[in-house]
Formats: structure tokens, sequence, C-alpha cells
């Protein structure tokens, strides 16, 4: 899957598990496997688009953690999009 042609929600949706204002509860167990999968090499994609765009609050969490972990030079979709480039190219 390409991601740089995936669409990634603008905000996170109502019911986002990472950033909503009414999030989904998830068992901590669950929350622990999602939010590895972003930490690792996966993507969240959004239950409101359904599973058609990637979950803005999932990528939030994945572009901080690519920031402290020096992968990325800022947390921006542009700074993910920019270091995806240079491992494809």
């Amino acid at each position: 899957m390409n991601l740089r042609h995936t669409p990634v929600q603008i905000n996170p949706c109502r019911s986002c598990p990472f950033a909503g204002k009414k999030p989904v509860q998830l068992s901590s167990e669950r929350y622990a496997e999602f939010i590895e999968n972003l930490c690792g090499n996966g993507q969240h994609f959004c239950h409101s688009a359904s599973d058609r765009k990637i979950c803005r609050g999932g990528r939030d969490i994945q572009l901080r953690w690519l920031f402290a972990s020096n992968m990325i030079s800022e947390p921006t979709d542009n700074a993910f999009y920019e270091t995806l480039d240079r491992f494809v190219n």
C-alpha cells in the first residue's frame, strides 16, 4: 500500500479511540495492540470513514513517536512523506 495515496482524516473523528471527544472504549490490551502497530510499521484506519482513510488520532501518535525517535524532522504529515520518499526512491 502506498501511504502517500491513502487519504488521512483532517481531524480525529468524534469517537476516535486516540483523540475523540467521546472515544470508543477499548480494553487496555486492545489499545496496546493499536499503539504497538502504530509504533511498528502499521497504520490505523478510521472506523468512521469505513476504513478508507488513515485515522488522524492514530497518525498523530505515530508522528510524535517517529519524531521522538529522530526518524522524521518534525511531527507532521509532510515530514512523514518526505522520509518515505527518501526510503522509497
